[in-house]
């Protein structure tokens, strides 16, 4: 009798656990939020931390490293900064212009004064490093590097731009992408 009451008792569990599994995969699918580029910058805010899935054309990818890729939609305003994750390979920059679908977490840079200040001290240290090097422009020839002149300016627009708004802090975010593909025509 014993065996009879678990050999009809064995589907409803199986039937249980699959249910369980079935619901953690679609829990872990709607985790995922779509975002565009015309929306990433209101919504970034409430989604930091969290995964998002964004398509774009690829505006800009460093050449320097590879490590930074800026995306566009033509029917839309804005760009979004998307960076590569740990353990992932740099951005081909012949994929320039062409469209992506990005899956990353939403990171934000908050940019105060103690921020400012210890970026100054880093440009001021590497100035000390190389004297050689005018306007921290690297040596040789061809290689796309932002010189410290670019960065101080940046950082006194940064100091306007809190001035002007009444603020401490300015937030900026991007996506650290997770995984991406090129999407095929």
């Amino acid at each position: 009798m014993k065996k009879l009451f678990f050999a009809m008792l064995l589907p409803f569990v199986i039937a249980a656990c699959s249910g369980q599994q079935n619901d953690k995969t679609q829990q872990a699918e709607e985790q995922i939020t779509e975002v565009t580029v015309g929306n990433f910058n209101t919504m970034a805010g409430e989604l930091v931390g969290k995964t998002v899935m964004i398509k774009g054309t690829a505006d800009h990818i460093c050449k320097h490293d590879g490590k930074k890729l800026f995306l566009i939609d033509v029917n839309s305003e804005g760009r979004v900064k998307v960076v590569t994750g740990e353990d992932m390979a740099a951005f081909d920059a012949a994929n320039e212009g062409l469209d992506f679908i990005v899956t990353g977490t939403v990171a934000e840079t908050i940019v105060d004064e103690a921020y400012l200040q210890e970026w100054e001290e880093s440009l001021k240290s590497e100035e000390a490093e190389n004297p050689h090097l005018e306007d921290g422009q690297k040596a040789e020839e061809g290689e796309d590097h932002h010189s410290n002149e670019d960065a101080y300016e940046q950082i006194a627009r940064y100091r306007q731009k809190m001035a002007e708004q009444g603020v401490d802090k300015l937030s900026f975010y991007h996506i650290v992408a997770i995984s991406y593909e090129i999407e095929k025509e």
